[in-house]
């Protein structure tokens, strides 16, 4: 039995089956009813000891995407990737049908126009996708459907210190831009080594000008930690307008975006990460203890830390 409710302009929906029970909101109608069908089968099938079927790759994409990807700190970044990856033809072709020979061709496609690495990002996440629907939702799914697809090794490359020339072209630029967050958060990132996401995440009332500390609670990690403020981060905190409880009231997507085109005119390439990098580079530089450097960057291994640790050129530094 399933129900349909309209309150504030959304439709709540409960469905029951035979003592199972399942519900969920949606701003689209056609959408509800469409769940609706979708866990009957599935309330149906967990009464009768089956396992539900999903149709499509699109199917278990959406379903991770509602369920499990908001529950991860890069939530933002995975989305785009779903979202572009669900345009994709094969992703909408019947499981039934699907086989490895689809999923290879869209590895080279694909590898035409993006990096190993970024395929290799997509690829982790639609094995988690199948994972996730075997193991934790007994769904039935062809969880070896990836198994044979090899996908090209991710080199590490050397990292280079951010050429100072291109850095002061770019602190110029950013503060003619007319995103006016865009040089403080890249000064925060230089001053700082807090990654993107710690940036944007960061609240007014994480700020405690009077003691001079920054403190970090969303960390990739998971692990708390503050940063004792130099005069420059100062400087920029306190020029900054607090119109939202959010000191950087932009979207990871709006940076990226906005930064992306601002190197590009620019013929520089240095990309966000770099600034962390430079960050804990200059860090070592100043003669500060391993402790104290890890203590500011979030680092739990010293192993970690000295992937970041880059000494300049005596041609660069000159």
């Amino acid at each position: 039995m399933a129900t349909i409710r309209k309150r504030n302009n959304k439709y709540q929906v409960q469905v029951r089956v035979k003592g199972q029970f399942a519900s969920d909101t949606f701003v689209n109608l056609n959408h509800a009813r469409s769940w609706i069908r979708q866990k009957e089968i599935e309330l149906e099938g967990r009464v009768l000891g089956k396992r539900y079927k999903p149709k499509t790759m699109l199917e278990i994409l959406n379903e991770y995407k509602t369920k499990i990807t908001p529950l991860k700190k890069s939530s933002q970044n995975e989305i785009i990737i779903i979202n572009a990856l669900i345009k994709h033809k094969w992703i909408h072709k019947p499981l039934a049908s699907l086989c490895s020979s689809d999923v290879a061709r869209y590895r080279d496609v694909r590898l035409q126009t993006i990096k190993a690495s970024s395929f290799a990002r997509e690829f982790c996440i639609l094995k988690h996708a199948l994972k996730v629907a075997e193991v934790e939702w007994n769904w039935n799914v062809p969880n070896n459907l990836l198994s044979n697809i090899k996908i090209p090794k991710v080199h590490s490359k050397a990292i280079r210190r951010i050429d100072d020339t291109d850095l002061e072209r770019l602190l110029n630029a950013s503060a003619q831009h007319t995103n006016q967050y865009l040089k403080p958060i890249i000064t925060l990132a230089l001053e700082t080594a807090m990654r993107r996401g710690e940036i944007l995440s960061l609240k007014w009332s994480d700020i405690d000008m009077h003691r001079g500390l920054i403190i970090i609670d969303n960390t990739k990690t998971g692990f708390p930690r503050s940063i004792q403020m130099n005069d420059k981060v100062r400087s920029v905190l306190t020029s900054l307008n607090k119109q939202d409880e959010l000191v950087f009231p932009i979207s990871v997507n709006s940076l990226r975006l906005c930064y992306q085109r601002l190197c590009k005119k620019l013929g520089v390439k240095v990309r966000f990460h770099d600034f962390r990098h430079e960050a804990i580079s200059r860090l070592f530089e100043q003669n500060l203890s391993i402790p104290h450097i890890a203590s500011i960057s979030g680092h739990r291994t010293m192993s970690q830390l000295f992937r970041y640790a880059h000494f300049k050129t005596s041609v660069n530094a000159s």
